[in-house]
């Protein structure tokens, strides 16, 4: 009996061990997993080098201005307006000010003797017998009087109301306030030779109503389209209210690492190495995503280096115009053909143009042309034309290895007509040429195009005249390639070219010495700078340089060197600069205006130069290129994608 209960045991305790075993690989005895957390993947920072050759001097807002700085500015402020197709955009204010909505008003008032006043070109002085002006509720020329010293008299006082947009704030998180605007004037205003010293004078009162408004309220008589001019862009009081005007030109928090509102932020400047901008995070449109780059790093470099080697030895993603010179065009040409670079091109400033000489200083005291005056070749506007319809602009466009805009219209850089602008006379057709000279009275006799013209029964010049004309350019040997093109093909129309190579100081010089300002040249081959705001001054007729002006116009420098005059383009003009309350119908007067220019030909536009830039082909810009500040005035925008499209 003890071995039958021995041997139970035994099988008892045999099987409670396979039990055992059995339960554990089923999981009956319970063990903690250890869980191993997966590693996050760090987002790649999105960050490019732009690479420039303009350090800025300061980044104090009111100070000195350079290319450099703008560049910088356009990262870290935004607005407050943007221009695109030569029209104001808001983009810290919530609108540009407007009589339709009250925003901006007109407010009579009487004026006294002695007070100051704006008269109808803009000038400020005091109210005097003689001023022509607008009265209350005229505000364009045609109702415009001249002051006779006695009758009472009102006049309107323009007053503006800008409102910023909420959620407007400054890189350290503090809300950008009317009263930081308000503070900025009164700095501009502290400031000795600014350039903001004409703005400063016509206004009367700059008030911050609330933590939003500004309101302005400037001297009685000005009518201005362009309200955006007024409003000052604000500086951070906060951090700035300690100092002086003249100290925030140098001290670090204004003038090296200022505070902004835009996409980007400054978090170092090393000076003669680059600037660091960084995302700002408090930027007011950081919801929607921008800006898209987390980094840029601004590389200051010298001029003269090979493109290639700032891209492959500098790592630059962005080459700016300012470290491509004219000498790198095969360079150019080759970076085109890269697949791994984009070459911008865009209108530069500088405008190519081939001025004529109307009306010399010497018919000013009358003209005879059996004398001294030279005979009076252009006042025909079909010759005019003729010599226009005669010059080969594609040809001579196509001499150069980047132009900005090859066909403008008149001084326009961008084509704001969207190419409806057509003129018969911008087709090069030597043919029709050649028979409006002839119908003119300018003779081939010879049938020999290889010799010049003669006059016979040309009003105002004396038969026999031979058409041969004085071209005055610049040494350079880009003026002197462009000079033989138009020489070459006027040649064509048997006009006879003599070009002379003239320094430029003796080209510009003043009046009467000087050659343009003197008025003393048949042809001129002059560039111009031409920025966002169009230049009808530059052929008002009251700014024809002469002996009665001191040889410097009357309000705007005598740029009108041709001596073209137009009583209707004047309107325009006036209408435009001073005569008009919105900005858009201030663009059709300048619309008109330069119509009337295309029509009449006092010059031939022949190009504006080229703005470059080299991009990596995976950095992508705006498409909306309509701006003189584009592409840097989009920043926010710039990002890397497979395609830019």
């Amino acid at each position: 009996m003890k071995m039958k209960s021995l041997s139970f045991t035994l099988i008892g305790i045999i099987l409670l061990a396979m039990l055992i075993t059995s339960c554990s690989g089923l999981g009956g005895v319970k063990t903690t997993p250890t869980v191993e957390e997966p590693t996050a993947t760090a987002v790649p920072l999105k960050e490019i080098t732009l690479c420039t050759a303009e350090e800025p001097k300061t980044l104090f807002y009111y100070g000195e201005q350079s290319k450099g700085a703008e560049l910088v500015f356009d990262a870290i402020y935004d607005g407050p307006f943007d221009w695109v197709n030569y029209l104001a955009e808001p983009v810290i204010i919530e609108k540009v000010p407007s009589l339709g909505d009250g925003s901006a008003s007109y407010v009579s008032g009487a004026v006294n003797a002695s007070d100051l006043v704006v008269d109808v070109d803009g000038n400020i002085g005091p109210l005097a017998e003689g001023v022509k002006l607008f009265p209350s509720g005229c505000q364009a020329m045609d109702c415009a009087i001249t002051w006779d010293g006695v009758t009472p008299i009102q006049m309107d006082r323009l007053t503006l109301v800008y409102t910023l947009k909420q959620g407007v704030q400054w890189s350290d998180d503090e809300t950008v306030k009317a009263a930081d605007s308000q503070y900025a004037y009164l700095v501009a205003a502290g400031l000795e030779n600014s350039r903001y010293e004409e703005i400063v004078d016509e206004i009367v009162t700059y008030e911050a109503i609330d933590d939003r408004n500004v309101k302005v309220t400037t001297l009685p008589g000005l009518i201005t389209s362009d309200y955006t001019q007024f409003f000052f862009s604000p500086l951070p009081q906060h951090a700035l209210s300690s100092y002086t005007s003249g100290d925030l030109e140098t001290v670090d928090a204004a003038a090296k690492l200022p505070l902004g509102w835009g996409p980007f932020k400054i978090t170092a400047w090393n000076a003669g190495t680059g600037i660091t901008l960084e995302k700002n995070e408090f930027y007011f449109r950081s919801a929607e995503g921008y800006p898209a780059l987390d980094k840029i790093n601004v590389k200051f470099l010298k001029t003269g280096r090979a493109l290639n080697d700032l891209i492959a030895q500098d790592g630059c993603d962005v080459i700016d115009d300012s470290l491509i010179k004219a000498g790198a065009s095969s360079e150019i040409n080759t970076l085109q053909n890269d697949r791994a670079v984009r070459v911008e091109t865009l209108p530069g400033e500088n405008w190519e143009v081939l001025l004529l000489g109307i009306n010399p200083a010497s018919y000013d005291d009358g003209y005879y042309p059996y004398g001294s005056d030279r005979p009076d070749l252009f006042s025909d506007v079909a010759v005019r034309n003729a010599i226009r319809q005669c010059t080969d602009h594609e040809a001579i466009a196509g001499q150069q290895v980047l132009i900005g805009n090859g066909h403008p219209f008149v001084y326009f850089p961008y084509d704001v007509q969207n190419g409806s602008a057509t003129n018969v006379f911008d087709t090069y057709d030597p043919t029709a040429a050649n028979t409006a000279l002839d119908a003119a009275g300018w003779k081939d006799y010879d049938a020999n195009p290889a010799t010049p013209r003669v006059a016979y029964g040309v009003s105002n010049v004396p038969d026999g005249t031979v058409f041969s004309l004085n071209l005055y350019t610049t040494t350079s040997s880009e003026n002197a390639q462009i000079a033989q093109g138009i020489q070459t093909s006027l040649a064509n129309c048997g006009i006879q070219i003599k070009t002379v190579a003239t320094p430029a100081a003796e080209l510009y010089a003043k009046g009467p010495e000087g050659v343009l300002f003197g008025r003393k040249f048949d042809l001129a081959l002059i560039s111009w700078k031409i920025g966002d705001t169009l230049p009808c001054a530059l052929f008002e007729s009251e700014e024809i340089p002469s002996e009665d002006n001191y040889w410097i116009g009357v309000n705007d420098g005598g740029g009108n060197v041709t001596g073209y005059q137009n009583a209707a383009f004047d309107a325009f003009c006036t209408s435009a600069r001073y005569g008009s309350t919105d900005q858009a119908a201030a663009l059709n007067a300048q619309l008109e205006a330069a119509k009337l220019l295309d029509q009449e030909t006092p010059f031939l536009s022949l190009f504006f130069d080229a703005k470059t830039f080299i991009v990596d082909s995976k950095l992508c810009f705006p498409d909306e290129r309509n701006s003189e500040k584009y592409p840097y005035s989009s920043l926010e925008y710039w990002d890397f994608r497979d395609t830019c499209n």
